[in-house]
């Protein structure tokens, strides 16, 4: 929640080197009542090490229905205080991204996400019937 919330929201810092995060207060008790009733859910696809910083990795997928989605991200911002919102598409650039074999091709060949976030876009797509509940 607090990642959606700075990242795709452009919220400052909940918690962390502050005082801790408020999740009774806007806009994260919109996310916690999301997740209550069954708008988003969260799986957990394995734990990682990388190699290069020795920081420890929880890959974890969020999958959000369209409503929840829609109405949870009106107002996503392109860019936040760490960098751009990534978007894919030469035509018309978006950053509501189809969860597809190509756009999963398109965003890991970019170069523009951590090995962490590639790896885990990798295991979502592989695993995408459980996480998407068909078949």
């Amino acid at each position: 929640m607090r990642e959606y919330s700075e990242e795709f929201l452009g919220s400052a810092e909940h918690g962390g080197e502050g005082k801790p995060a408020d999740y009774s207060a806007e806009p994260l008790a919109s996310f916690d009542r999301a997740y209550a009733a069954g708008g988003v859910r969260v799986f957990c696809l394995g734990v990682a090490l990388d190699a290069l910083t020795l920081w420890g990795e929880i890959l974890t997928v969020a999958v959000f229905d369209g409503p929840t989605y829609d109405r949870l991200f009106a107002n996503m911002v392109s860019a936040n205080a760490e960098g751009t919102v990534v978007k894919t598409g030469r035509v018309r650039p978006t950053s509501a991204l189809p969860f597809t074999r190509h756009t999963i091709e398109e965003l890991t060949a970019s170069g523009r996400l951590a090995p962490a976030a590639a790896g885990c876009i990798q295991l979502a797509w592989e695993h995408r019937r459980t996480i998407l509940r068909r078949g």
